[in-house]
């Protein structure tokens, strides 16, 4: 069974419960934002168009973070992932 690291932007201790946001998403709100102030961004996009770019780059982002941290990653911050080798 593979593991992967349990990922969350702004966890908190000072605030019962709270897991803070998925990293992922963290990721895709600022690539929406970099999307949504470039005037020469594709006028042509809906927001729904947009929002998918923002997450296709947050995956990537995320992708390529794995690969330079895989080996660094502290075993107590790893979660067991079903089905994925």
């Amino acid at each position: 069974m593979k593991f992967k690291p349990l990922l969350r932007a702004f966890p908190s201790v000072l605030v019962r419960d709270s897991k803070g946001m998925l990293l992922r998403d963290y990721f895709a709100s600022d690539a929406a934002k970099g999307l949504l102030s470039d005037p020469d961004w594709r006028q042509d996009m809906d927001f729904d168009d947009t929002a998918r770019a923002a997450y296709k780059m947050a995956d990537a982002m995320l992708r390529v973070r794995e690969e330079k941290q895989e080996e660094t990653i502290s075993p107590d911050t790893l979660v067991e992932t079903e089905g994925e080798e």
